[in-house]
């Protein structure tokens, strides 16, 4: 992870709200990149090598969009869910074959409002920002929920490894003042199942996004206690 004492996400955000009159969209089948996360990607399809470039000459904003479905990747412009992670290309290794590695870090929500038609490989979309909603009584009103998700955050760590890194998530969770980052630092590391972590980037009500990862954390939980594996 970058220093996040150098990165003024502020001002990322204000960037990525001028992107979306004409954002980049890297489409994948079951990936979903949540705000406040980072996300490594192997970049090697033509199309995709020629958006990361571009993105890296500009302003390293795009979109990580998940596809309708897994037949769509072969597809130049196959149907994707409207709802989506937009961030920055935080870390770019260039490969002589001119492949990339990359980290993507999530900055925000976004709909990907329209496709534009403009004459290149890759997609780009003009997308709305999307806030959060909170209830009438502002973050206050769901200390309830936050305790509810923190308390299952060290109850996970209790169960797995210190290798897990379990321990590190319950320590981060308990110093993350946003219940929204919350919900999704700990959706990112702990929601495996792409349809789940779907249902997270589209729930805008942080309440209802705090209960969504709760149970999912404490169903891992009781999987782990019944001697199950869960889903990678």
């Amino acid at each position: 992870m970058a220093d996040e004492d150098v990165i003024d996400l502020d001002e990322l955000r204000t960037a990525l709200v001028r992107t979306c009159a004409r954002l980049k969209v890297f489409p994948l089948p079951g990936v979903v990149v949540l705000p406040g996360t980072p996300t490594p990607f192997h970049v090697f399809e033509p199309r995709y090598r020629q958006l990361t470039a571009e993105a890296l000459r500009g302003d390293r904003m795009l979109a990580v969009a998940t596809l309708a479905s897994e037949e769509g990747a072969t597809q130049d412009r196959a149907p994707i869910q409207p709802i989506a992670g937009a961030g920055f290309i935080e870390e770019a290794e260039e490969l002589p074959d001119g492949r990339f590695h990359i980290l993507v870090r999530g900055l925000a929500r976004v709909r990907l409002v329209e496709e534009l038609e403009n004459g290149l490989p890759y997609r780009e979309f003009r997308a709305e920002l999307l806030e959060d909603v909170y209830p009438p009584a502002g973050s206050a009103a769901l200390l309830r929920q936050r305790r509810a998700l923190e308390a299952c955050v060290l109850q996970l760590a209790e169960v797995l490894p210190p290798e897990s890194g379990a321990p590190q998530l319950a320590e981060l969770a308990a110093r993350t003042p946003s219940a929204s980052t919350l919900a999704d630092l700990v959706a990112a590391a702990v929601v495996s199942e792409p349809d789940k972590r779907l249902a997270v980037i589209e729930e805008l009500d942080v309440a209802k996004r705090l209960d969504l990862v709760t149970g999912e954390v404490a169903s891992v939980i009781l999987m782990l206690s019944q001697g199950r594996t869960p889903s990678a």
